[in-house]
């Protein structure tokens, strides 16, 4: 693979504002034990461009030139995971920290110049290791001897220019792995940066190719669009770049080119909302998707239990194309069915009292407000059913205390509760870059009160 310098840049401790102060202790520890063995060691990635960013780091990884058995030996309390590349998770109790081999470039070997890549075991430098993975932005190292910053690839320029950058060649990197495209957007929207040129080029003429991809992770990769800030963004790019349509066609069939510039509606008010620290569920994200399928509902002629029906078959097939989970799929129906409630019983007293009392109304209140809160027409609807949701004499819940990290995977029933959990030898992230810092902290959303 070509580099995009002939020598890296080190910018010394004094050059740049990454402080060890900023660094989570436990890796710290990790950092140093490897030192003090006559290893090398770094903190790189994700935790090194949001420090560059001012931005507080969701995870901390260590590359090193140890191997795998050799880190066994030195830390006691770590396992070894991951099939496409192995690595090792440091526990220190509840949490752990990722420690990965530095990697050599990976060359295909299909006969038939399929550049898809599905082993990738093979060690090798910290040049090579910096040029082998996916962003400019995401091949920074922090090196613990001298608190230096080096940058093989011009990420730290890219930093300062705003641009998301694939190494090398982009088109033989979304080859390589297509998930790299779910990622550069997932980049671009999150910090408001731009796609360099040619990486917007190759995404543009290889978008089709995510179809070659695990779907699980695409899945994944697709939530965390979702969660993150900048997410109506995110979805735009997604729709602009075709991938939506690869993904998702059932989905964009049946709810139009106006659904989807409703539910990117809705995501503006969630990032709207996340600004004034009031977060929501994936599971209310999740039935946002398919709110659309609601426009042609008409209390007026239509009869509830035949269009709640109708809309739970819809959701159900939809969420099954769109391989999401089926616990996720069901609570989407229950929100959706709670929206038809609401347009159909608002002038049933008796049905009133009960729905507010039920532990579905707040969420499907939030739900409601998200969709239909601008919508003049309902007005006296809403106020029907906040009168009597306010005589409860409790503040409305329906949210969450802080942005929903949840790995899609927790909603399949595995242990998948992120980076800090243990995960059942899944491997952390799943043959991914080894890069992927957005792991987070996953933890069930605790449902909290909030005054509206």
């Amino acid at each position: 693979m070509e580099s995009l310098v002939t020598e890296p840049r080190i910018i010394a401790r004094a050059d740049h504002p990454i402080s060890r102060q900023d660094v989570d202790k436990d890796t710290l520890r990790v950092l140093y034990r490897l030192k003090d063995s006559n290893y090398d060691a770094f903190l790189v990635g994700g935790a090194v461009r949001d420090l560059l960013m001012f931005r507080k780091p969701k995870d901390f990884d260590v590359a090193t030139d140890a191997r795998p058995r050799e880190l066994r030996r030195l830390f006691k309390n770590s396992r070894e995971v991951g099939r496409r590349f192995r690595l090792v998770h440091v526990f220190f109790g509840p949490k752990n920290v990722e420690v990965a081999t530095l990697r050599s470039a990976v060359e295909p070997v299909d006969a038939d110049g399929d550049l898809y890549v599905d082993e990738d075991n093979q060690w090798g430098t910290l040049e090579s290791d910096a040029f082998r993975r996916d962003f400019t932005i995401n091949a920074l190292y922090y090196d613990i001897r001298d608190f230096a910053i080096i940058d093989y690839v011009g990420g730290v320029q890219d930093i300062e220019a705003k641009l998301v950058r694939a190494i090398g060649d982009p088109r033989v990197r979304f080859q390589e792995d297509p998930v790299r495209m779910l990622r550069a957007i997932k980049f671009a929207a999150r910090f408001g940066y731009t796609l360099e040129p040619a990486t917007a080029a190759a995404l543009a003429e290889l978008h089709a190719d995510v179809l070659k991809a695990n779907r699980h992770r695409v899945t994944e990769e697709f939530f965390r669009i979702l969660t993150q800030a900048n997410r109506a963004a995110g979805m735009r790019l997604l729709a602009q770049y075709g991938l939506l349509n690869d993904l998702y066609p059932d989905w964009v069939h049946a709810i139009g080119q106006g659904g989807i510039d409703q539910v990117v509606e809705m995501l503006e008010r969630v990032d709207d909302e996340a600004e004034q620290d009031r977060y929501y569920s994936i599971e209310t994200i999740a039935a946002a998707l398919f709110i659309p399928l609601l426009d042609t509902v008409d209390p007026a002629k239509d009869q509830f239990n035949r269009v709640a029906g109708r809309v739970t078959q819809e959701v159900r097939q939809l969420g099954i194309r769109m391989d999401l989970p089926k616990r996720l799929i069901n609570t989407a129906v229950e929100l959706l069915r709670g929206q038809l409630y609401l347009l159909f019983f608002a002038h049933k007293e008796q049905r009133v009292r009960r729905f507010v009392e039920s532990p579905w109304f707040d969420p499907t209140w939030r739900l409601h407000l998200l969709a239909f809160g601008a919508i003049p027409e309902l007005a006296e609807l809403r106020n029907t059913w906040l009168t009597f949701r306010k005589r409860l004499g409790k503040p409305i819940g329906g949210t969450v205390p802080s942005p929903d990290r949840r790995d899609i995977f927790s909603f399949r029933g595995r242990t998948g509760g992120g980076r800090n959990v243990d995960r059942g030898g899944r491997g952390g992230r799943g043959g991914g870059d080894g890069n992927d810092d957005d792991d987070g902290q996953w933890a069930e959303p605790e449902l909290v009160d909030d005054e509206s």
